[in-house]
């Protein structure tokens, strides 16, 4: 799929989540959320670290255990672009997440799956990532329905051998549950 496919796709979603009706006395059953915003990946080079800004990008889809602990597919990274080749890199976590609340506007999460470093090219996809990696932060209701967030994280990977990378992000969220 080629950048217009998905930007369209993502927008789709973002439209779907944004009209579906709420339901703001059910905490429990099927939960789906994205967020967009600003990040930040700083990753290690040959010679040393290099830091770059791009669009973050926070995806989840799971269920409410019990009364508030949710746990579900989890997807966040950051996607920047590089003069080389004119090729864009998509940094993140892609793996199991959760979240517990604090308080009735601020929630914890976390995660811990496959650290992704994925070229974007002109010619296709690559990713040929296999390591582990890590994710933590928080989440603010801005909403009474709980329906829109704002979501501070930081994730953790090593792709490759001797090639780390950190991320933190700010997005605001559109959540459904």
């Amino acid at each position: 799929m080629d950048q217009r496919q998905w930007r369209l796709g993502l927008m789709l979603l973002g439209l779907c989540l944004v009209s579906a009706p709420p339901v703001e006395a059910q905490r429990s059953g099927f939960i789906i959320g994205l967020g967009l915003g600003p990040g930040a990946v700083s990753y290690s080079s040959v010679s040393d670290r290099e830091s770059q800004f791009g669009l973050a990008i926070d995806f989840h889809i799971g269920g409410v255990i019990g009364d508030s602990f949710e746990l579900y597919y989890v997807h966040k990274g950051t996607v920047i672009s590089t003069d080389v080749a004119e090729v864009n890199i998509g940094s993140g976590v892609a793996g199991l997440g959760f979240s517990y609340p604090l308080n009735p506007k601020l929630s914890i999460n976390g995660g811990i799956g496959l650290a992704l470093w994925t070229v974007i090219g002109p010619n296709g996809t690559t990713n040929n990532s296999d390591g582990l990696g890590l994710l933590g932060g928080v989440r603010y209701r801005l909403s009474e329905s709980g329906r829109w967030g704002l979501g501070f994280d930081m994730t953790y990977g090593e792709p490759f051998p001797d090639f780390t990378t950190l991320g933190a992000q700010v997005t605001i969220n559109v959540l459904s549950h």
